[in-house]
């Protein structure tokens, strides 16, 4: 049996620190924890943040290439509508002011073609990009036609055409199309033609539609010339709302960014105030009411010897249990105060602090198996992390878990330091809501922390089955210089 650094009695079979054989250690890819405190974040350098700008940007690019070409093909669609409602216009002008006072008294006979209707028509309404005009009566008949050959001839009336030649509004169809919508005539347009229909209404009260007919061609220019003149003012403002996006995507990258910096520097300085207030309470323990105890057991146990001289064995017995409860409450009392602020961590050794740590769980008569296989190489920060989360995890073993033994692994492989206390106790659902305020508070903080370094802190446990405390930390982390002396300042 040995004495520890609080003075309880230990046995060195219980604490091990041998290179025996030990289970492989797990990579972060290998097993999917129950619960991961923390979360894993990129630096919140320049770099990191341009790197996140430049992705949203493409995404942001690639959203704004779409929105552009549809709202293009839509503004190309709405300059068509444009050039068609153009030609209605221009095809009632000519109705109203040009046809309909020509048209003669009598009803028009594709026989007797009228030679003033004619002459006034191919003058001044045959004109480009018309190219053919026609006047049907009510029943489909060609009463009139620039094109000789169609005069007599009867056409079908579509519904609007019908509307159209009784209301004396205009109506547009396609020619070649079987009179579908002008509008959507996007693809192939040889062949086809805009026709519009006007109603007009003889001196004898003929009802007749006018049909002027031109080259789609013709429209779909005039159309595009339209589109063409608001395209450049529309791809500008999609140009200026791009490069406004950006700048607003950096300033807003950037404040989340210093958002979660400030999140973790306030559990940063809420671990420090911690450590601090921790260890003024150790120093005015181990100043104040340890010395008195530890003075007290002595004077108890001198006291109980001159008893036994006077011849009161009973009565010195008695003081010499209760001098020796006191130096057990002593021990006890030590070991609470290596739990709350480690023993010079960085002289002595990973190896020591831990062996003195553990053994606040021997005094309450758990069994510890102990396996530290590190070398003297690592940096005070690993150590610090190492060390807070194995106290982390040992005050909880000690207030929740109602083990009875306990194994905790330290060991370096493929470039991660590995840190793994498992115990056998109860256990708890790491999902129920209970789970999350029963004193997990102190490894949730050190999670911030050790997901800075770039490692991963969790948590495995299930009802009946133990729980298992996995830390694990790159070898060769590349934090800032600044980083890395402020986070082992508040770890120590």
């Amino acid at each position: 049996m040995t004495t520890g650094a609080d003075g309880s009695d230990r046995d060195p079979a219980a604490t091990s620190s041998t290179t025996t054989q030990r289970p492989g250690l797990p990579r972060p890819p290998r097993r999917r924890p129950r619960r991961a405190l923390g979360g894993r974040r990129e630096s919140s350098r320049p770099g990191s943040i341009a790197r996140v700008v430049v992705l949203y940007m493409l995404v942001a690019l690639g959203a704004f290439v779409l929105c552009g070409v549809g709202l293009a093909l839509a503004q190309r669609h709405a300059a068509l509508q444009e050039a068609v409602r153009d030609a209605e216009v221009t095809t009632t002008l000519l109705a109203s002011r040009v046809v309909q006072p020509t048209l003669p008294r009598t009803p028009l006979d594709p026989a007797d073609v009228d030679e003033t209707l004619d002459q006034v028509i191919r003058e001044r309404v045959l004109v480009a990009p018309i190219d053919q005009v026609r006047i049907v009566d009510e029943e489909g008949i060609v009463v009139y036609a620039t094109d000789s050959s169609s005069l007599g001839q009867r056409q079908p009336l579509t519904v609007g055409e019908l509307d159209a030649l009784h209301d004396g509004t205009a109506v547009a169809t396609a020619d070649g199309d079987e009179g579908s919508d002008p509008t959507r005539l996007l693809g192939d347009r040889e062949g086809q033609s805009l026709v519009v229909g006007v109603g007009v209404r003889s001196p004898s009260d003929q009802a007749l539609l006018l049909q002027t007919r031109q080259p789609y061609e013709a429209v779909w220019f005039t159309g595009r010339t339209v589109w063409l003149t608001l395209l450049p003012s529309f791809v500008l403002a999609l140009t200026l709302l791009y490069l406004a996006k950006i700048g607003f995507a950096y300033r807003l990258t950037r404040s989340l960014y210093g958002v979660q910096e400030e999140r973790e520097q306030l559990l940063v300085t809420a671990l420090a105030a911690a450590d601090r207030e921790r260890t003024l309470i150790a120093s005015d323990l181990h100043d104040g009411v340890v010395q008195g105890l530890t003075g007290a057991s002595y004077t108890l146990t001198d006291a109980a010897n001159r008893t036994r001289s006077a011849g009161q064995p009973e009565l010195a017995d008695t003081i010499t249990e209760t001098a020796r409860n006191l130096r057990r409450w002593v021990r006890e009392l030590r070991s609470l105060i290596v739990t709350v602020t480690p023993p010079a961590l960085h002289s002595e050794g990973l190896r020591a602090t831990l062996t003195d740590l553990t053994a606040t769980l021997e005094a309450r008569g758990i069994d510890v198996e102990l396996d530290v296989e590190v070398g003297d190489t690592l940096s005070e920060t690993s150590e610090s992390l190492v060390y807070r989360a194995a106290q982390e995890a040992i005050r909880n073993v000690i207030r929740h878990s109602g083990a009875s033994r306990v194994r905790l692994l330290v060991a370096e492989q493929d470039g991660w330091l590995q840190l793994q206390l498992t115990d056998d106790g109860q256990g708890f659902d790491p999902s129920a809501e209970s789970a999350r305020r029963r004193g997990s508070v102190g490894l949730t903080l050190l999670a911030a922390l050790v997901h800075q370094r770039g490692g991963r802190l969790t948590v495995e446990s299930a009802v009946g089955d133990g729980t298992t405390v996995t830390l694990l930390l790159p070898e060769q982390a590349a934090p800032d210089a600044g980083d890395e002396r402020s986070t082992a300042e508040v770890l120590r």
